[in-house]
Protein backbone atom coordinates (compact mmCIF):
# COMPACT_ATOMS: atom_id res chain seq x y z
CA UNK A 1 0.00 0.00 0.00
CA UNK A 2 0.80 3.30 -0.27
CA UNK A 3 1.85 5.50 2.22
CA UNK A 4 1.49 10.02 2.92
CA UNK A 5 4.94 11.43 4.20
CA UNK A 6 3.19 12.43 6.99
CA UNK A 7 2.55 8.92 7.95
CA UNK A 8 5.62 7.53 7.46
CA UNK A 9 7.04 10.41 9.67
CA UNK A 10 4.46 9.54 12.49
CA UNK A 11 5.84 5.42 11.88
CA UNK A 12 9.21 6.37 12.31
CA UNK A 13 8.72 8.47 15.28
CA UNK A 14 6.31 5.89 17.11
CA UNK A 15 9.25 3.16 16.62
CA UNK A 16 12.23 5.29 17.42
CA UNK A 17 10.80 7.70 20.38
CA UNK A 18 8.03 5.61 21.57
CA UNK A 19 9.82 2.05 21.55
CA UNK A 20 6.67 0.41 19.69
CA UNK A 21 6.93 -2.66 17.93
CA UNK A 22 5.53 -3.13 14.25
CA UNK A 23 2.48 -4.85 15.29
CA UNK A 24 1.43 -2.40 17.64
CA UNK A 25 2.09 0.58 14.86
CA UNK A 26 0.07 -1.58 12.58
CA UNK A 27 -2.94 -1.98 14.43
CA UNK A 28 -2.67 1.68 16.42
CA UNK A 29 -2.74 3.55 12.71
CA UNK A 30 -4.57 1.13 10.61
CA UNK A 31 -1.42 -0.02 7.76
CA UNK A 32 -0.13 -3.51 6.97
CA UNK A 33 2.99 -4.57 9.08
CA UNK A 34 4.71 -4.97 6.03
CA UNK A 35 4.45 -1.30 4.50
CA UNK A 36 5.29 -0.37 8.16
CA UNK A 37 8.47 -2.48 7.56
CA UNK A 38 9.25 -0.91 4.44
CA UNK A 39 9.33 2.37 5.94
CA UNK A 40 11.40 1.69 8.78
CA UNK A 41 13.55 -0.58 6.54
CA UNK A 42 13.34 -3.44 8.68
CA UNK A 43 14.25 -6.97 6.59
CA UNK A 44 15.73 -4.91 3.96
CA UNK A 45 19.53 -6.85 3.02
CA UNK A 46 22.08 -4.39 4.72
CA UNK A 47 25.45 -3.15 2.99
CA UNK A 48 28.02 -5.43 3.70
CA UNK A 49 31.89 -4.31 4.24
CA UNK A 50 33.13 -6.31 1.28
CA UNK A 51 35.49 -9.42 1.47
CA UNK A 52 37.75 -9.50 4.30
CA UNK A 53 41.67 -9.36 3.38
CA UNK A 54 43.28 -12.83 3.48
CA UNK A 55 46.81 -13.61 4.08
CA UNK A 56 47.44 -14.82 0.74
CA UNK A 57 46.50 -11.40 -0.99
CA UNK A 58 49.73 -10.43 -1.43
CA UNK A 59 51.04 -13.20 -2.65
CA UNK A 60 48.49 -13.54 -5.46
CA UNK A 61 50.03 -12.60 -8.51
CA UNK A 62 53.70 -14.93 -7.32
CA UNK A 63 50.98 -17.95 -7.00
CA UNK A 64 49.00 -17.03 -10.22
CA UNK A 65 52.18 -16.92 -12.33
CA UNK A 66 53.66 -20.29 -10.81
CA UNK A 67 50.91 -22.04 -11.09
CA UNK A 68 50.65 -20.85 -14.89
CA UNK A 69 54.17 -22.17 -15.29
CA UNK A 70 53.34 -25.60 -13.44
CA UNK A 71 49.72 -25.87 -13.26
CA UNK A 72 50.50 -29.73 -11.85
CA UNK A 73 52.79 -27.79 -8.67
CA UNK A 74 51.22 -28.87 -5.44
CA UNK A 75 50.19 -26.64 -2.43
CA UNK A 76 52.79 -27.78 -0.08
CA UNK A 77 55.53 -26.91 -2.44
CA UNK A 78 54.26 -23.39 -3.31
CA UNK A 79 53.81 -23.07 0.69
CA UNK A 80 57.41 -24.05 1.07
CA UNK A 81 58.30 -21.37 -1.64
CA UNK A 82 55.95 -18.98 0.28
CA UNK A 83 56.87 -19.29 3.47
CA UNK A 84 60.68 -18.06 2.38
CA UNK A 85 59.17 -14.95 0.90
CA UNK A 86 57.10 -14.17 4.44
CA UNK A 87 54.14 -15.53 4.16
CA UNK A 88 52.83 -16.54 7.83
CA UNK A 89 49.53 -18.46 7.27
CA UNK A 90 48.78 -22.40 7.49
CA UNK A 91 49.08 -25.12 4.68
CA UNK A 92 45.40 -25.56 4.91
CA UNK A 93 44.66 -22.00 3.83
CA UNK A 94 47.11 -21.83 1.36
CA UNK A 95 45.57 -25.19 0.02
CA UNK A 96 41.82 -23.56 -0.02
CA UNK A 97 42.95 -20.36 -1.67
CA UNK A 98 44.44 -22.04 -4.59
CA UNK A 99 41.69 -23.70 -5.65
CA UNK A 100 40.58 -21.48 -8.02
CA UNK A 101 43.59 -19.67 -8.91
CA UNK A 102 45.21 -23.16 -10.67
CA UNK A 103 44.48 -23.41 -14.05
CA UNK A 104 42.17 -26.27 -15.83
CA UNK A 105 43.86 -28.68 -17.84
CA UNK A 106 41.83 -28.57 -21.81
CA UNK A 107 39.70 -31.42 -22.22
CA UNK A 108 40.98 -33.16 -24.99
CA UNK A 109 38.37 -34.01 -28.23
CA UNK A 110 38.61 -37.39 -29.82
CA UNK A 111 37.56 -38.71 -33.27
CA UNK A 112 35.89 -41.77 -32.32
CA UNK A 113 36.54 -44.65 -35.77
CA UNK A 114 36.12 -47.79 -36.23
CA UNK A 115 38.02 -49.81 -38.10
CA UNK A 116 37.16 -52.00 -41.06
CA UNK A 117 36.96 -55.85 -40.39
CA UNK A 118 40.13 -57.30 -40.86
CA UNK A 119 41.83 -53.94 -41.19
CA UNK A 120 44.02 -53.46 -38.17
CA UNK A 121 45.11 -55.63 -35.45
CA UNK A 122 46.99 -53.86 -32.24
CA UNK A 123 49.56 -55.30 -30.12
CA UNK A 124 51.32 -54.38 -27.29
CA UNK A 125 52.99 -55.98 -23.77
CA UNK A 126 51.99 -56.07 -20.23
CA UNK A 127 54.26 -56.77 -17.21
CA UNK A 128 52.51 -59.87 -15.67
CA UNK A 129 55.00 -61.10 -12.87
CA UNK A 130 57.85 -62.95 -12.02
CA UNK A 131 59.24 -65.77 -12.24
CA UNK A 132 59.04 -68.40 -9.12
CA UNK A 133 62.13 -67.98 -6.77
CA UNK A 134 63.67 -65.74 -9.25
CA UNK A 135 63.98 -62.21 -10.73
CA UNK A 136 63.46 -62.51 -14.44
CA UNK A 137 60.49 -61.04 -15.51
CA UNK A 138 56.85 -62.63 -17.07
CA UNK A 139 55.73 -60.35 -20.03
CA UNK A 140 51.52 -60.71 -21.50
CA UNK A 141 52.03 -60.09 -24.96
CA UNK A 142 47.98 -59.33 -26.12
CA UNK A 143 47.42 -58.98 -29.62
CA UNK A 144 43.52 -57.29 -30.63
CA UNK A 145 41.84 -57.22 -33.40
CA UNK A 146 40.50 -54.08 -33.80
CA UNK A 147 37.22 -54.63 -35.33
CA UNK A 148 36.07 -57.68 -33.21
CA UNK A 149 37.94 -57.34 -29.98
CA UNK A 150 38.87 -60.59 -30.44
CA UNK A 151 41.55 -61.50 -28.59
CA UNK A 152 44.95 -63.64 -28.27
CA UNK A 153 47.96 -63.52 -25.51
CA UNK A 154 51.08 -65.32 -24.64
CA UNK A 155 53.17 -64.88 -21.77
CA UNK A 156 56.81 -64.31 -23.08
CA UNK A 157 60.30 -63.86 -20.93
CA UNK A 158 61.41 -61.26 -22.75
CA UNK A 159 60.68 -58.22 -25.25
CA UNK A 160 63.15 -58.56 -27.82
CA UNK A 161 62.20 -58.91 -32.00
CA UNK A 162 62.59 -62.11 -32.24
CA UNK A 163 60.09 -63.14 -29.35
CA UNK A 164 57.73 -60.77 -31.10
CA UNK A 165 58.01 -62.83 -34.15
CA UNK A 166 56.88 -65.85 -32.51
CA UNK A 167 54.13 -64.17 -30.82
CA UNK A 168 52.69 -63.27 -34.03
CA UNK A 169 51.88 -66.79 -34.57
CA UNK A 170 48.67 -65.49 -33.01
CA UNK A 171 47.23 -65.39 -36.53
CA UNK A 172 47.33 -68.63 -36.68
CA UNK A 173 44.53 -68.67 -34.19
CA UNK A 174 42.48 -66.05 -36.18
CA UNK A 175 42.69 -67.69 -39.01
CA UNK A 176 44.81 -64.99 -40.69
CA UNK A 177 46.69 -61.60 -40.43
CA UNK A 178 45.21 -58.44 -40.26
CA UNK A 179 46.67 -55.79 -42.68
CA UNK A 180 48.24 -53.48 -40.10
CA UNK A 181 50.14 -54.13 -36.98
CA UNK A 182 49.13 -51.11 -34.64
CA UNK A 183 52.11 -50.41 -32.02
CA UNK A 184 53.33 -47.97 -29.79
CA UNK A 185 57.02 -46.66 -29.78
CA UNK A 186 58.89 -49.37 -27.92
CA UNK A 187 62.38 -49.95 -28.88
CA UNK A 188 61.73 -53.65 -29.78
CA UNK A 189 59.69 -52.01 -33.03
CA UNK A 190 61.53 -48.73 -33.81
CA UNK A 191 64.93 -48.09 -33.80
CA UNK A 192 64.69 -44.64 -34.27
CA UNK A 193 61.77 -41.89 -34.79
CA UNK A 194 61.81 -37.97 -35.55
CA UNK A 195 58.26 -36.74 -36.20
CA UNK A 196 56.53 -38.80 -38.88
CA UNK A 197 60.16 -40.37 -40.34
CA UNK A 198 60.40 -43.77 -38.81
CA UNK A 199 63.07 -46.45 -38.81
CA UNK A 200 61.32 -49.83 -37.88
CA UNK A 201 63.44 -52.82 -36.66
CA UNK A 202 64.90 -54.81 -40.11
CA UNK A 203 64.22 -58.41 -38.52
CA UNK A 204 59.91 -56.79 -37.84
CA UNK A 205 60.16 -55.62 -41.94
CA UNK A 206 61.00 -58.65 -43.07
CA UNK A 207 58.32 -60.32 -40.50
CA UNK A 208 55.59 -58.35 -42.07
CA UNK A 209 57.07 -58.42 -45.56
CA UNK A 210 56.21 -62.28 -45.06
CA UNK A 211 52.35 -61.80 -43.06
CA UNK A 212 51.41 -59.31 -45.85
CA UNK A 213 51.22 -56.82 -42.75
CA UNK A 214 51.62 -52.91 -42.63
CA UNK A 215 53.44 -52.15 -39.21
CA UNK A 216 51.99 -48.60 -37.89
CA UNK A 217 52.99 -46.66 -34.74
CA UNK A 218 50.76 -44.65 -32.49
CA UNK A 219 51.20 -40.89 -31.38
CA UNK A 220 54.56 -40.56 -29.18
CA UNK A 221 53.08 -40.64 -25.72
CA UNK A 222 49.18 -41.18 -26.82
CA UNK A 223 48.35 -44.68 -25.66
CA UNK A 224 44.80 -43.59 -25.99
CA UNK A 225 45.29 -44.15 -30.02
CA UNK A 226 45.43 -48.02 -29.42
CA UNK A 227 42.89 -48.06 -26.72
CA UNK A 228 41.48 -51.69 -27.36
CA UNK A 229 44.51 -53.43 -26.28
CA UNK A 230 45.03 -51.42 -23.74
CA UNK A 231 41.64 -52.01 -22.10
CA UNK A 232 42.51 -55.19 -22.49
CA UNK A 233 45.58 -55.30 -20.78
CA UNK A 234 43.96 -53.41 -17.83
CA UNK A 235 41.58 -56.46 -17.37
CA UNK A 236 43.09 -59.22 -18.34
CA UNK A 237 46.24 -59.97 -15.95
CA UNK A 238 43.38 -59.62 -13.04
CA UNK A 239 41.26 -61.79 -14.67
CA UNK A 240 42.60 -64.61 -15.75
CA UNK A 241 43.06 -66.82 -12.64
CA UNK A 242 43.74 -70.29 -12.13
CA UNK A 243 46.21 -70.44 -14.79
CA UNK A 244 49.27 -72.96 -14.21
CA UNK A 245 52.50 -72.66 -15.94
CA UNK A 246 54.05 -75.06 -18.22
CA UNK A 247 57.04 -76.68 -17.53
CA UNK A 248 60.90 -76.37 -19.36
CA UNK A 249 60.53 -79.64 -20.88
CA UNK A 250 57.10 -78.78 -22.67
CA UNK A 251 58.41 -75.12 -24.10
CA UNK A 252 61.60 -74.25 -23.34
CA UNK A 253 60.89 -70.54 -24.74
CA UNK A 254 58.03 -68.93 -23.64
CA UNK A 255 54.39 -69.65 -21.31
CA UNK A 256 51.38 -69.26 -23.86
CA UNK A 257 48.13 -69.05 -22.61
CA UNK A 258 45.19 -68.96 -25.31
CA UNK A 259 42.28 -66.30 -24.40
CA UNK A 260 40.25 -67.29 -27.35
CA UNK A 261 37.41 -65.00 -28.95
CA UNK A 262 35.48 -63.38 -26.68
CA UNK A 263 31.74 -63.81 -27.28
CA UNK A 264 29.95 -60.48 -26.61
CA UNK A 265 26.96 -58.73 -28.17
CA UNK A 266 28.38 -55.61 -26.66
CA UNK A 267 31.72 -55.75 -28.67
CA UNK A 268 30.00 -56.99 -32.18
CA UNK A 269 32.09 -60.14 -31.95
CA UNK A 270 32.33 -61.16 -35.82
CA UNK A 271 33.41 -64.49 -35.63
CA UNK A 272 31.97 -66.50 -38.54
CA UNK A 273 32.94 -64.63 -41.23
CA UNK A 274 36.23 -63.59 -39.98
CA UNK A 275 38.66 -65.33 -41.81
CA UNK A 276 37.34 -64.90 -45.30
CA UNK A 277 38.15 -61.14 -44.31
CA UNK A 278 41.62 -61.48 -43.44
CA UNK A 279 44.32 -61.90 -45.43
CA UNK A 280 45.53 -65.81 -45.11
CA UNK A 281 48.84 -66.80 -43.54
CA UNK A 282 52.13 -67.21 -46.31
CA UNK A 283 52.54 -70.88 -46.81
CA UNK A 284 56.36 -71.11 -45.84
CA UNK A 285 57.97 -69.38 -43.42
CA UNK A 286 55.39 -69.33 -40.46
CA UNK A 287 56.47 -71.28 -37.43
CA UNK A 288 52.77 -73.34 -36.56
CA UNK A 289 51.60 -72.90 -32.84
CA UNK A 290 52.24 -76.00 -30.81
CA UNK A 291 49.12 -76.97 -28.30
CA UNK A 292 50.98 -76.32 -24.90
CA UNK A 293 48.22 -74.24 -23.07
CA UNK A 294 47.49 -75.24 -19.69
CA UNK A 295 44.29 -73.35 -18.22
CA UNK A 296 42.40 -74.66 -15.28
CA UNK A 297 38.41 -75.25 -15.69
CA UNK A 298 37.84 -72.44 -13.05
Amino acid sequence: MTTTPELEAEIIRLHYAEHWRVGTIARQLGVHPDAVRRVLGIGEAQPTGGPRPRLCDPFRDFIAETLTRYPRLRATRLYDMLRERGYKGAARTLRTYVVPLRPVPRREVYLRTEPLVGKQAQIDWAHASKLPGGERAVWLFVMVLSYSRALWGEFVLDLSVHSLCRSVRAARAFGGTARQWLFDNPKTVVLERRADAVRFHPTLLDLCAKMRGEPRLCAVRRPEHKGRVERAIRSRPSTAVGIRPVSEEDDPVAWRLLLYLRVSAAEKIYVSPLPPRMRGLPARGFAPVTDTCRVSGR
